[in-house]
């Protein structure tokens, strides 16, 4: 997961940005490496599924893989219906698709509370492999990503766009 050179970039006040730049930040930022990163997010729990510890995080991989569909069908929703208005200075006619996606938040924050019970908050037993410390360092960086993510776009972006400034 290449998320550590985004978290160490302070976010920039986007609470004065124009909501195009706005846009361009979260796809940048968010979108590009959750489409990156996800697919081996759950290709690396598979791998830890298949060790014979007995500690190992059962159904973690099929987790994941419902995660990356659910996340991958938000994210084309908001490129290419909600954005796009939003970037157009219709974002006051955008209240039910807004709507929508802040559900789909709550729906992806549950995902990352199940995470955390599949991972035991991200605990590596002791005698983990490489792998499985990586795994879940990297769920936890992602947990960090999607909450900044959807608190951006609940407080930020929808609620300027809105407002229709």
């Amino acid at each position: 997961m290449n998320t550590a050179k985004a978290q160490s970039d302070p976010r920039p006040d986007l609470q004065s940005q124009p909501l195009g730049a706005v846009v361009e930040f979260i796809l940048t930022r968010f979108h590009e490496p959750l489409r990156r990163d996800l697919p081996d997010l759950v290709e690396r729990a598979r791998q830890v599924e298949a060790s014979p510890s007995e500690q190992r995080p059962v159904g973690l991989a099929s987790h994941l893989e419902q995660v990356r569909l659910a996340v991958e069908s938000h994210l084309t929703k908001e490129e290419k219906i909600l954005f796009p208005l939003i970037a157009a200075g219709r974002g006051e006619h955008a209240l039910m698709p807004i709507r929508v996606m802040m559900a789909e938040h709550e729906d992806h924050a549950q995902n990352l509370r199940r995470t955390r019970e599949l991972t035991d908050d991200f605990t590596v037993p002791s005698g983990a492999s490489a792998l499985w410390r990586d795994l879940y360092r990297d769920l936890e960086r992602l947990e960090a990503d999607l909450d900044e993510h959807i608190d951006l776009e609940n407080n930020v972006l929808f609620t300027r766009a809105l407002a229709n400034r």
